[in-house]
């Protein structure tokens, strides 16, 4: 009986078995590209509602065990593509997908959180993806920064100055803040990385500010321009507090987040590339002619007027008058970039490793920009649950930016100078090689000697090391649990000289002649995260789950010597008379956070997540309080609901979100410094006149964000639209205290700030056949702020005073407001405008054509928003604006001595209308035929690519300078758009070879 139990237990066993075996089934298919009918590698092949997955081949094939012998839809899903539902069973398992181009990239991942993302489709914010063909695709633009023009609404970028190694300025979603700079936190790879605008000194050698508070007239970059933007794969922007809060105390002025290429399995790819081109002004406004009767008119002093007259009439006898906008900045500069870089890798490594060089000349002698870089990407799979990450990158750049820019009686700029020397006076040196002095206008400098002689050079060394650590602690069929570790490190060296030799004019005035000043700048940034990531389906809810902690350490030094008196030919300190530390500082900041965030999708129908961030920093009054930064969203994908019928929309998803972030407080805000000083001959120390508070908060922000994404005619047209009120609260502002307190002010967070804006974005391909393919997208957005709470009296700032312009900060008001003279009563004086744009709007093209053809170009329009145009200023006062001797008006008086608005030479005078139109990018590219290629190079040679671009191409506006974006004050947060004598732009053409191997 026992024996015939165990029997039929064997064959019961073996039965099940059978089935089990029998129950499952195979599916097997190919994807392919639906316009091209060629192969799609990399795809994802995924059974819905499940973890279980493959990919294609390169011949686009795949294969996928099915669990059990029911029917299943296959989700099959590739970034830049719209993904299918095909649905399978035993019968059906022959598969044949061919995939459209998703030019909304719905597909494509976005971050949500520190650890984790979401496709586009279901996500709630609006978050602007820009791909690496969207970056540089077009023309080849030389800092990272200057290749966002135009492309994330809800951006306001200005150049700070024309000078090469750029220099921007990025605000997003309006002012952040009062006092800081309101750019945005970059992250790279999971590092941190520094981007501050650093000193340079320049603004202290020329008089244009004293000592450490010059930065902000210095002319530099911030150090995104270090970065080569021909490494970068996506970049995202978190624009505001609702998508940002997940980064905490940084992320107050939004979040940019730069992922870098990686290599593929497959075969190695090699891909070489050379931009060869050139650089002219953009624009030159020209200068006025002189004539006996002008000069009669403008000298007063009669020695002076004899002496002028001589010297024109010398002019006209020699045929020598000098158009000095075209000597100084009229010269062609010669521009380069090559780019070789290599990719592959297997099942279990892969790489990418990228080198590049950018040379290029400025449009101004002397000057120019170089960078050396060199990347390497590698993702290795230890084993079947564990992979990590390397990201190792090395820069080096050289700028000389020369001397441009506002100076104070130094005659160390070009602009400043040729604003009051006529058209005919000579200065080039003689055959002795001695350059003629100058006796026009304050300065008494002869620019030619400073632009032949003196130095502003930036060499930065940078290094930046990330990697991340993969662990699948397990993988079941509807759940997953993964940790995830990454960590960075960014460091940057800038070492800086700005020198006048003894011998230029202004110098040999001086009792100590020859200035030199050496800087030496070095940061440290570290960064560490681990994050707990756990996936969970069930019946149509998929929830993830993550949880983490970050550490953040920030270390900055800097080192400015200055020396004075200089032994010829010298520029060492220790050759100077005088010999002077300008400045010394150091600082060490530490921060710590934890994270925490659920998201729910119920079946890409409704998808809702919350979160928190939990920030402590050694800058706060208490280092030891945690601050709380909630965010909340909620998206609707209505098309994905069964009672849709709208056949000709595809997409429709109201969505909303709710997020606080923080801008930190900045170092020594806390504590009251000591002054070093002597005191009898002996050294001493006095307390500073502002006192420490250790009662002081972080900047926090809270916005609420309403959007709508919706896509028409099987997504062939797109709109996303988006409205958000950002309030900023506990702003830093000097607070004035009591004369009898014995100090004068103490930081305190007292004002309040709002950005209201809204952001459109209309895309769609216009036209498409089978030989012609034309997109186009169109992107509005604005942005209106004011200070809801100041909490202390108003107040005047930025600028040169309210004879020219400067800014009110005032309740109920905008900060960006601009008044000046006349005074309608005592202390309240007359708006002349505000230097935010009423809108901006960019409009972007692609035509592909004759198979092989692409031709794009963007154009951007922004309207209103005012500058103080101060290069006229100094152009009237030295009588060669053009134009300055006519008439307008017939009264007898020349334009250039009375300019509108009445009544006539107040500040409204200078606040001139900065709306512009202007091409931002164009570029017509050619691909070779794959055939001739082939017949060329018997199959060594995969793509040749050659093509001709151009960006900042053509400009159109009524402002009366070299261009109305730029800004002396442009790193900082308010205060910016005053034209000071500034380096023009250039205007950049190109002409490209790609070669892939």
């Amino acid at each position: 009986m026992r024996k015939s139990l165990q029997r039929t237990g064997l064959f019961l066993t073996f039965l099940f078995l059978s089935m089990a075996g029998f129950s499952q089934y195979t599916v097997k298919g190919t994807v392919t590209d639906a316009a091209k009918n060629e192969p799609l590698p990399n795809v994802s092949v995924q059974i819905k509602g499940t973890r279980t997955g493959t990919v294609t081949g390169v011949d686009g094939g795949f294969s996928i065990n099915i669990p059990d012998n029911k029917g299943v839809t296959l989700v099959i899903s590739l970034v830049g593509y719209a993904s299918q539902s095909v649905n399978v069973n035993s019968s059906s398992t022959n598969v044949s997908v061919s995939l459209q181009t998703d030019e909304r990239n719905l597909e494509e991942v976005v971050v949500t959180g520190l650890a984790s993302s979401i496709k586009r489709k279901n996500l709630a914010n609006a978050v602007t993806s820009i791909n690496s063909k969207e970056l540089t695709g077009t023309t080849q633009i030389q800092t990272t920064d200057g290749a966002l023009y135009s492309k994330v609404p809800g951006a306001n970028i200005r150049m700070n100055g024309g000078a090469p190694g750029g220099g921007m300025s990025v605000q997003l979603r309006g002012v952040s803040s009062l006092v800081g700079a309101s750019q945005p936190l970059i992250i790279l790879d999971g590092v941190y990385i520094n981007n501050s605008f650093q000193r340079t000194g320049r603004a202290t050698i020329t008089g244009a500010a004293a000592g450490a508070g010059a930065p902000a007239q210095d002319d530099g970059s911030n150090r995104l321009a270090d970065i080569n933007p021909a490494d970068i794969q996506t970049i995202e922007v978190l624009k505001g507090p609702s998508a940002a809060a997940i980064y905490g105390t940084r992320a107050n002025a939004g979040v940019i987040i730069i992922t870098t290429k990686k290599g593929s399995s497959g075969k190695t790819a090699i891909s070489f590339g050379q931009d060869i081109g050139f650089g002219r002004p953009l624009r030159l406004v020209g200068t006025d002619n002189w004539s006996v009767e002008k000069i009669n008119f403008f000298f007063t002093n009669p020695t002076k007027r004899a002496t002028e007259l001589a010297r024109f009439q010398q002019a006209q006898s020699t045929g020598q008058f000098f158009d000095f906008e075209d000597m100084f900045y009229g010269n062609t500069a010669t521009l380069s970039n090559t780019r070789l870089s290599m990719s592959g890798g297997n099942d279990k490594t892969k790489f990418f490793v990228g080198g590049v060089i950018t040379s290029e000349d400025g449009i101004v002698r002397r000057t120019g920009f170089e960078r050396y870089s060199i990347r390497a990407n590698i993702d290795h799979k230890i084993s079947k649950n564990l992979n990590f990450s390397v990201n190792t990158n090395y820069i080096r750049s050289i700028t000389d930016r020369g001397f441009t820019g506002n100076q104070n009686n130094t005659g160390a700029s070009i602009g400043y100078n040729i604003a009051y020397i006529p058209n005919y006076f000579d200065l080039r040196p003689n055959a002795a090689g001695v350059y003629p002095d100058v006796d026009y206008g304050g300065p008494r400098e002869n620019p030619l000697a400073v632009t032949d002689k003196a130095i502003n050079n930036s060499v930065v060394n940078r290094f930046i090391q990330s990697g991340t650590l993969n662990w699948q602690i397990f993988n079941k069929t509807n759940s997953d649990l993964k940790l995830q570790v990454t960590g960075g490190i960014d460091y940057v060296q800038n070492t800086t000289l700005i020198y006048l030799p003894e011998d230029l004019q202004f110098q040999r005035a001086q009792a100590n002649p020859g200035d030199v000043l050496h800087g030496r700048q070095e940061s440290f940034n570290k960064n560490l995260q681990a994050a707990l990531v756990h996936n969970y389906n069930v019946n149509k809810f998929n929830f993830t789950t993550q949880a983490g902690i970050v550490r953040l350490e920030f270390e900055n030094s800097a080192i400015f010597m200055r020396g004075r008196g200089l032994a010829p030919k010298q520029i060492n300190v220790q050759q100077a008379t005088i010999q002077q530390i300008d400045q010394q500082f150091n600082s060490v900041v530490q921060e710590a956070g934890l994270f925490a965030q659920e998201e729910v999708n119920w079946d890409d129908k409704i998808i809702g997540t919350l979160g928190v961030r939990f920030d402590k920093s050694t800058l706060n009054g208490d280092k030891d309080k945690f601050y709380a930064f909630p965010k909340a969203s909620l998206a609707v994908n209505l098309t994905n609901f069964d009672f849709w019928k709208v056949d000709f929309i595809n997409q429709l998803k109201p969505r909303i979100a709710y997020g606080e972030t923080a801008g930190p407080v900045g170092f020594g805000s806390t504590f009251t410094p000591l002054n070093g000083t002597n005191i009898g001959g002996l050294l001493g120390s006095v307390v500073s006149t502002q006192i420490g508070n250790t009662l002081i908060r972080p900047e926090t922000a809270r916005e609420i964000e309403f959007g709508i994404d919706a896509g028409f005619l099987n997504n062939r047209i797109s709109l996303e639209a988006t409205y958000y009120i950002k309030t900023t609260d506990n702003n830093i502002q000097n607070l004035n205290l009591s004369p009898t307190v014995g100090v004068n002010t103490t930081p305190s967070n007292e004002a309040q700030l709002e950005n209201k804006g809204i952001e459109l974005a209309l895309s769609g391909t216009i036209f498409q056949t089978k030989k012609v393919r034309w997109f186009s997208r169109a992107m509005w957005w604005k942005n209106d702020v004011i200070v809801k709470k100041l909490g202390i009296p108003s107040y005047l700032t930025g600028a040169f005073g309210t004879g020219l312009g400067t800014f009110l900060i005032k309740e109920g008001v905008s900060p960006l407001t601009i008044v000046g003279t006349p005074a309608i009563t005592p202390g309240v004086f007359t708006v002349w405008g505000e230097n935010q744009p009423d809108f901006t709007m960019s409009w972007f093209n692609t035509v592909s054509f004759l198979k092989n053809f692409e031709f794009s170009m963007m154009w951007e329009w922004r309207k209103g928003g005012d500058n103080i145009n101060l290069t006229s200023f100094l152009t009237d006062g030295g009588g060669t604006t053009k134009g300055w001797f006519e008439d307008d008006n017939k009264d007898g008086t020349p334009n250039g001595r009375q300019r509108p608005p009445a009544p006539y030479n107040n500040a409204g005078r200078w606040v001139q209308d900065a709306s512009f139109f202007k091409m931002r990018e164009i570029g017509l590219y050619y691909t070779v035929p794959q055939a001739k290629v082939n017949s060329w190079f018997n199959g060594f040679v995969n793509r040749i690519r050659v093509g001709a671009s151009g960006n900042n191409v053509f400009l159109i506006t009524k402002y009366e300078g070299y261009d109305p974006e730029t800004s002396t004050f442009g790193a900082q947060s308010i205060a910016g758009n005053v034209d000071v004598a500034p380096y023009p732009s250039t205007r950049r053409i190109f002409f490209h070879i790609n070669i892939d191997f």
